[in-house]
């Protein structure tokens, strides 16, 4: 049976017999250089499987050693140094260390970190695993999924680009289940997919502020208006003009907006000129509109007037048989964002996320699995990456972990103090899951909170967040 080979490389011989006789027993092969030079030469004729470096060698820095033996031997390399500074730490991991640990050296961490390296890059060489489909370039638009709730909205999309633009469509799903990605399958698959693509964000544009960037403005049509200004429906041309978040417009809005639709003509705002809607309509909600007509929140003929095609989005915890799929998309995604070179997904990982129902469905996986490639060594994502930034369902103790109070000694702080830091996290918490939970709406935050929208303005500011933040398509 192969016994792993370790490299020290240290210029101390103390440090070299106390990290050899810890790996011997542990049955180890173990082999030695004293300067960054012979490690050089050793990493090529020795072949080691992990190799432990010294920074601070008289004859050449560890970070060069490591830069080279990076280009020389796909191996995982543990920084070791008597003078950790932050600077240098930041360095090492940048070059690509698998850990930098400082001396005095910890024998038991050691021997766990040499396992849990050796673990990660065995790990495509001893188990089964998904190994993944590398394309040259992630499309930007593509919508992931073969299940067959995905292949019937996929036929419908095909139905839907056969139909005059005057059609409008409707797209409702959850936040973070792709309408605007569906909005945009339609436009690219449709006869008019060289015209424009504009989006109508109906949660950021106040309502005094809406008509003018919707149908333009005349020079002098209001104070402020000194030029004449081209709006969206316009600029739209014969392609898409996509509202998103429908149901956060006003009254006052939707009565404008249906008669739009009816007369598929408009005027700028101070203007004379009749000019006429020439793109296809696509509208997006996350919310059950039929519930919203019911609670006299959207009007029953605008509901009737959009909902003429319609396209509902499955949730991820109903097509959890995509998984594969979806993390093998996000991982050659985010190789080249993040210039990582993850090759294969460990086992456990599909499993583990299987476990998870995905509140904030495919948009909630693409963040796990980003911070997941963050955090890993190696070319395999591991069940243990996944596990470290998977929220799940949290117990008493991570939530307090999550509010950032968990073992602070709050008895040393003084009364005041300690009742203030502790509020300012619980408040910022609040109002990160109360905006999720209304889907970045302020004006259902404020309801669901009972505050005023302008108390809520505020205290958002205070801890700097943006209601955009959490408004997810």
């Amino acid at each position: 049976m192969k016994r792993e080979k370790i490299l020290i490389i240290d210029d101390d011989p103390n440090i070299l017999f106390a990290v050899r006789m810890i790996f011997e027993k542990e049955g180890y092969s173990v082999v030695e250089a004293n300067g960054g030079k012979d490690g050089l030469q050793m990493i090529e004729s020795a072949k080691p499987d992990i190799v432990f470096l010294d920074v601070t060698m008289p004859d050449m820095c560890g970070l060069d050693v490591m830069k080279q033996m990076k280009e020389r031997a796909d191996v995982p390399i543990i920084i070791i140094t008597g003078y950790g500074t932050m600077e240098t730490a930041i360095k090492a991991i940048q070059l690509g260390a698998y850990e930098y640990i400082t001396k005095p050296l910890d024998a038991e961490k050691i021997r766990l970190l040499v396992r849990r390296a050796l673990e990660t890059f065995q790990l495509k060489k001893k188990v089964e695993q998904l190994q993944l489909r590398l394309e040259k370039q992630v499309q930007p638009y593509v919508i992931i999924g073969n299940t067959p709730a995905m292949q019937e909205m996929y036929k419908t999309i095909g139905a839907i680009t056969t139909t005059p633009n005057r059609t409008t469509v409707l797209l409702q799903g959850e936040s973070g289940t792709g309408k605007e990605l569906v909005a945009k399958a339609i436009h690219n698959n449709g006869p008019t997919a060289s015209e424009p693509f504009v989006v109508v964000n109906c949660t950021v544009l106040p309502e005094d502020l809406f008509e003018s960037e919707l149908f333009g403005h005349e020079k002098g049509a209001f104070t402020g208006a000194v030029d004449r200004k081209i709006g969206k429906l316009e600029l739209a041309k014969n392609g898409i003009i996509f509202f998103d978040e429908i149901c956060e417009m006003s009254p006052k809005l939707q009565a404008k907006l249906l008669r739009l639709l009816q007369e598929r003509e408009f005027e700028r705002l101070g203007g004379n000129d009749v000019l006429k809607v020439h793109a296809r309509f696509i509208v997006a909600t996350n919310r059950n509109l039929e519930d919203a007509v019911k609670q006299k929140q959207f009007r029953e003929d605008l509901f009737f007037r959009i909902n003429v095609l319609s396209i509902h989005l499955p949730p991820l915890r109903e097509r959890k048989d995509d998984l594969p799929l979806l993390v093998n998309h996000f991982i050659v995604k985010y190789n080249t964002i993040l210039e990582k070179n993850i090759t294969a997904i460990g086992p456990g990982v599909i499993e583990k996320l299987r476990e998870y129902n995905f509140p904030g469905n495919v948009r909630e996986l693409e963040n796990i699995i980003e911070r997941a490639m963050i955090i890993c060594k190696g070319s395999v994502l591991t069940a243990d990456a996944v596990d470290t930034t998977f929220s799940g369902n949290p117990s008493l103790r991570e939530k307090n972990l999550l509010l950032g109070i968990e073992e602070i000694p709050l008895s040393n702080l003084e009364f005041h103090k300690a009742r203030s830091d502790f509020l300012a996290k619980f408040e910022k918490k609040y109002l990160q899951e109360l905006l999720t939970s209304a889907k970045g709406s302020i004006t259902e935050a404020a309801k669901i909170a009972k505050v005023r929208r302008q108390s809520l303005y505020r205290m958002l500011k205070r801890h700097n967040l943006t209601a955009e933040q959490f408004h997810i398509t």
